[in-house]
């Protein structure tokens, strides 16, 4: 049918065209009539025809006609028609919409992305179908995959015609295998030689693990930039590459690539000066520098100076002040002078901060963690500070503060949230290999109804602990950051499930702790608790019947804890950067017995980024106690313990250490000492092969430590240690926590246990 349409139009076209050659300028449009038209309306076709009602017809005017109409796209053929009195007929076949598209065997790129890159080209659901792209459109989709070293990647697009003058386009892709790299050919490098080169390079001739030897063209691209970057930060100014070749074996299996550099020679800086309008004074600048006279030329240097004097100037409210590195060559001396030229444009200020995505988080409880505010000069320091302290809240899963400029002299803050679970309702069973099984009922809350309060009811029971506690915290009880929090607390501690000793503990009190704001990152903390605790005693152990006859079983008192903590952590959850360190102390108060007692901690961490995917974790504690007035030494039951997740992974939670002697103490239990010294290090990193790892980190570790009766004591081959793989993951429900580990110095006497882990129970 169509066929036939296509044949008697042409004709009929023919035909008339050559009658309105003769007659063209007898005939004078009084009507225009479109045919053939069913999804494009008469209005929309008049709208791209250069001739209206009235117009005389001429060949030139039909042709331009014709040739509009066919540039829209919309149709397969036209035909125009005169007819009597004055009527321009039309005749038009659409061309077919599309009312399908499917996409079949692509791993490597995904369908969505596949999509974007059709609907850049016009290609989606209810557009025109316009056959003659579909070559440009299978080229397009082959080259992404070549791009991505797949040059054996075939397109084939099958079209498939529906009713009502619809079509189905069914894409289907053989990715085949990626172009492995056969050869990297390195032209013009005299300093410093292929292997050395190669060694910084993404592409490799070879790989081990990975995919390095698998050609795609952004890793190529990323490649000549480090060679750029490489040579430039090594004092070669005029490092050029001068071009790179892509050449495909016959098989399109193997891929050769040739690398044309021009070194030039190294340059050493002569002079550094800062001209135009400075701001701060030319000392301050100097301080900023990141690269001295003296030095090699380096991009990486001058980039790092240009940035750390555009963020002071910020600070003065010059947000968008521009800052030019001029460099002039002494070819001669090999020698460069540097001018840092400032301009610093106009100071800017923050108009008003708009908060988007709080759909729980009251607008307060944000606004009063920035320290960016509204009216005051824009400083990028305040705003990074902002959207630091925003992170750490532990809100939310991303926050980030953008500039939304406004004019020249304006800016608005604009502090983008997503929400995320800040606790939840929990009644469930953990597990974990030092208490076994326990359950857990309670509420715990860090943002209650949005306000920014923690708070807390729980419940705890298993085979060692039996607990229940209730609290809140207002971490905003005045305006400049003071906190103020209270609770009640009870709790039975059974030490022989711990594997410490046969003696259970029960204590019940009350608590109230403030904290205060001492600077943007540290603050001072004071609590008073009035324990009421009582001490029994398992009939074997002879070392608590004789601390009991001694000193009673029952005991109240007052215990009085001041800290300190410097914090500079970048994220609540797995920081990548920042450091936190905290002192705190412990002074027992009795009211009724003779055993006085206080207790010293010290906590360093260290966060330090290796990459963009790893971290350094560095951390080291101590603890000590001791007895003071009449009681001279720190009670039993007080004694601190080490070994298992959470102090030294590898060895038996709560093991390390001297213990008692059965002969006398009745036990064989861990003593405990007065003295803890621990320390960790491991190196955090996301877990591979998972786009969203977030709440997921895998980390290799060394854990050193132990305990001991006091400071006289330790020696450092008394010190256990072990390395191994760890995984902590934060989940809905609770923390995860699970180690292998493997003992390095131990002794044989040491409980060692190589499988370690806590489920639902706090790491």
């Amino acid at each position: 049918m169509v066929k036939q349409f296509l044949q008697s139009s042409l004709l009929a076209f023919l035909l008339l065209f050559n009658l309105s050659v003769v007659k063209a300028s007898d005939f004078q449009i009084n009507k225009i009539q479109i045919e053939g038209n069913q999804r494009i309306s008469f209005e929309t076709v008049r709208s791209y025809l250069p001739i209206e009602v009235g117009d005389e017809l001429s060949r030139s005017k039909v042709q331009k006609s014709i040739q509009a109409l066919y540039q829209t796209g919309f149709f397969r053929d036209i035909a125009f028609f005169q007819e009597a009195d004055g009527i321009l007929k039309i005749r038009v076949l659409e061309r077919p919409s599309i009312a399908d598209i499917s996409i079949e065997g692509n791993e490597l790129i995904k369908t969505e992305d596949m999509t974007q890159a059709l609907n850049t080209m016009g290609v989606k659901k209810g557009r025109i179908f316009n056959d003659t792209q579909m070559e440009r459109i299978i080229l397009d989709l082959r080259r992404r995959y070549q791009n991505q070293g797949y040059y054996a990647a075939e397109i084939d697009i099958q079209v498939k015609e529906l009713p009502r003058n619809r079509v189905s386009l069914e894409i289907k892709v053989e990715e085949g295998k990626p172009a492995s790299i056969g050869r990297i050919t390195l032209v013009g490098n005299k300093t410093y030689d292929d292997a050395r080169l190669k060694g910084n390079l993404l592409l490799s001739e070879s790989a081990i693990i990975g995919d390095s030897d698998k050609y795609a063209k952004p890793k190529l691209q990323s490649d000549i930039e480090t060679l750029r970057s490489y040579y430039m930060d090594r004092g070669f100014a005029e490092f050029k590459v001068a071009s790179s070749q892509v050449s495909l074996s016959l098989d399109k299996t193997q891929v050769y690539i040739t690398i044309n550099m021009k070194e030039g020679v190294q340059y050493t800086v002569s002079d550094i000066k800062f001209t135009g309008e400075t701001i701060v004074k030319q000392d301050e600048l100097k301080s900023l520098l990141k690269i001295h006279e003296g030095d090699f030329f380096s991009r990486s240097q001058i980039v790092a100076t240009v940035n750390a004097i555009r963020d002071r100037l910020s600070e003065e409210g010059y947000a968008f002040a521009e800052i030019e590195p001029i460099t002039q060559l002494d070819k001669n001396n090999r020698l460069v002078s540097l001018d840092f030229r400032i301009e610093p444009k106009s100071r800017v200020y923050v108009r008003r901060i708009r908060i988007e995505g709080n759909t729980r988080t009251r607008d307060y409880v944000i606004r009063r963690e920035l320290r960016q505010f509204e009216n005051a000069p824009y400083s990028l320091k305040a705003v990074r500070r902002s959207n630091t302290r925003l992170n750490r809240l532990g809100y939310f899963k991303t926050a980030k503060v953008d500039t939304d400029r406004i004019s020249k002299d304006q800016v608005d803050l604009v502090v983008k949230v997503e929400e995320q679970s800040t606790g939840a309702f929990n009644a469930g069973i953990g597990y974990s290999q030092l208490d076994g099984i326990s359950f857990t009922i309670g509420v715990t809350e860090r943002n209650v109804i949005g306000s920014g309060y923690r708070a807390n009811v729980n419940g705890t029971y298993s085979a060692s602990t039996k607990s229940a506690d209730i609290g809140v915290t207002n971490p905003y009880f005045t305006a400049d950051g003071v906190s103020l929090g209270g609770g009640l607390y009870y709790r039975e501690i059974d030490a022989q499930e711990l594997n410490v000793s046969n003696y259970t503990t029960n204590n019940y009190g009350l608590r109230v702790n403030v904290g205060y704001p001492t600077s943007e990152w540290s603050s001072l903390s004071y609590g008073l608790k009035f324990d009421d605790q009582t001490l029994k005693c398992i009939d074997t152990f002879t070392a608590c019947k004789t601390y009991t006859s001694n000193y009673g079983r029952h005991f109240n008192s007052v215990r009085y804890t001041m800290g300190w903590s410097y914090d500079t952590k970048n994220a609540f959850y797995f920081p990548t950067d920042g450091q936190r360190t905290s002192v705190s102390g412990e002074l027992v108060m009795p009211t009724n017995s003779d055993v006085s007692f206080y207790k010293l901690y010290l906590e360093e961490t260290l966060y330090q980024p290796l990459s963009q995917y790893f971290t350094l974790r560095l951390k080291g504690d101590v603890a000590y106690g001791d007895g003071y007035g009449d009681h001279d030494e720190l009670p039993f039951y007080e004694n601190f313990y080490a070994g298992g997740i959470g102090t030294v992974r590898g060895f038996e939670p709560n093991s390390l250490g001297p213990r008692y002697d059965a002969t006398i103490d009745g036990s064989t239990d861990p003593i405990g000492g007065s003295l803890r010294i621990v320390t960790n290090a491991e190196v955090t990193f996301p877990m591979p092969f998972v786009e969203d790892s977030g709440n997921l980190r895998l980390s290799l570790f060394v854990d050193a430590g132990n305990v001991f009766s006091d400071a006289s004591a330790v020696k450092l081959p008394e010190f256990r240690s072990a390395a191994g793989l760890g995984v902590a993951w934060i989940t809905p429900v609770g923390p995860l926590a699970f180690s292998l580990a493997k003992a390095l110095n131990y002794q044989d006497t040491d409980r060692t246990q190589v499988f370690q882990f806590n489920l639902g129970v706090p790491m």
